[in-house]
């Protein structure tokens, strides 16, 4: 039960990754197109992909993959590999709920600021943006690595 699990959370990793990296690719073909260069960060009516949240969390979803699929694939069960890998998750649940009320605010103007656009979706709805999408494939996963937490009594002995 605890290995299908693990596939499950696998795989719904992997289609976060898709679908993360799906966006920053177009981010980065758009700022490109744009301005011919990687490395302009100012003054720029699209944000630069390295300064955006989409990127950032593209790559945890890439780090999150890998951790599932190598404890998906060793022969002996690691609890303390999958706690970690649980909260690394919870984590960046956080990190998109905190990016979405950064969004939400901007999006209702609530305060006025000089920054750079960090935002993937700059005046998109919060709720229409990559972002929230990539937050409900990371609570997905946690999810289900909360139920293999409680499947697996090494690693429930492991969290308390």
């Amino acid at each position: 039960m605890v290995k299908k699990l693990l596939t499950l959370q696998t795989l719904l990793l992997a289609a976060g990754t898709i679908f993360s990296w799906s966006r920053v690719v177009v981010q980065f073909q758009t700022f490109i197109q744009r301005y011919g260069t990687i490395f302009r960060i100012k003054d720029c009516a699209f944000p630069n992909p390295f300064v955006t949240a989409c990127f950032y969390g593209s790559v945890a979803f890439i780090v999150a993959l890998v951790w599932s699929g190598v404890i998906l694939q060793s022969q002996t069960p690691n609890p303390k590999s999958e706690r970690y890998l649980r909260n690394f998750l919870l984590f960046c649940i956080f990190f998109a709920l905190s990016v979405l009320t950064f969004e939400f605010l901007t999006y209702y103007k609530v305060f006025r600021t000089s920054a750079p656009i960090v935002s993937c979706s700059p005046g998109v709805f919060p709720l229409y943006t990559p972002c929230f999408i990539g937050m409900l494939f990371f609570l997905a996963s946690y999810l289900v690595a909360r139920y293999i937490t409680k499947q697996n009594p090494q690693i429930s002995a492991i969290s308390k």
